[in-house]
């Protein structure tokens, strides 16, 4: 039984999944991707009657991150892999999509290198880094709940035409393929699904499928 209980609300012009995930025991959170719409957020954290104290992006384009400012002035600490660490101080390719972004925003106060178990901010969760959409790109595991940003959808993947490699991609579904077990997906947009659901129908990962 997963000690977390999630929330979801769809921010921004894009429809980005922002996550809150609360912790049971600590009646505390983190926010997972707050993409704009500091209202929305702030109105969700209510509803589930907690408060933000940890703020971990999945990857750094603009969609995911244009109300880590906001939040953060709470006080609570951001987190995001040092390959898309520059994307919270400058501007990059995708943002141009838009005519307002804040950025730049303060740096990140912890940056990840490496797969593996992290605690930050009471908070205890397993880093995957998946690049492919974004060199930075990681998915964050949450007992049996996967959060994976733009790299994996119900159905789909994430696009590599701003700032992505297919070879990363490929190696990255590849090693989702293979991670033991089965878990609860929540893509960056769109709805939830679960990895073997994914294994069994998403075409993008048919050829990589568990033999």
């Amino acid at each position: 039984m997963s000690g977390y209980e999630i929330g979801r609300v769809a921010v921004g012009d894009l429809s980005t999944n922002c996550y809150v995930v609360k912790n049971k025991e600590t009646g505390d959170a983190c926010v997972i991707d707050p993409g704009d719409n500091l209202t929305l957020i702030q109105d969700l954290l209510h509803r589930m009657d907690t408060q933000c104290r940890l703020i971990l992006l999945t990857h750094g384009h603009f969609d995911h991150i244009l109300a880590v400012g906001d939040l953060r002035s709470e006080r609570a600490p951001v987190c995001i892999h040092k390959s898309d660490a520059h994307m919270l101080t400058q501007r990059d390719m995708f943002s141009t999509l838009i005519p307002y972004d804040p950025r730049p925003f303060e740096a990140a106060d912890y940056v990840f290198d490496k797969e593996g178990s992290y605690t930050v901010a009471g908070f205890t969760f397993y880093v995957i880094p998946s690049p492919g959409h974004t060199k930075g790109s990681v998915c964050y595991l949450f007992d049996d709940n996967l959060f994976t940003g733009d790299t994996l959808f119900k159905g789909g993947i994430g696009t590599l035409n701003f700032g992505g490699d297919a070879g990363d991609m490929r190696s990255t579904l590849r090693m989702l393929c293979n991670l033991p077990g089965d878990y609860a997906v929540y893509p960056g947009h769109d709805e939830r699904t679960t990895l073997s659901d994914e294994i069994a129908h998403n075409p993008f990962l048919q050829e990589f499928k568990r033999k």
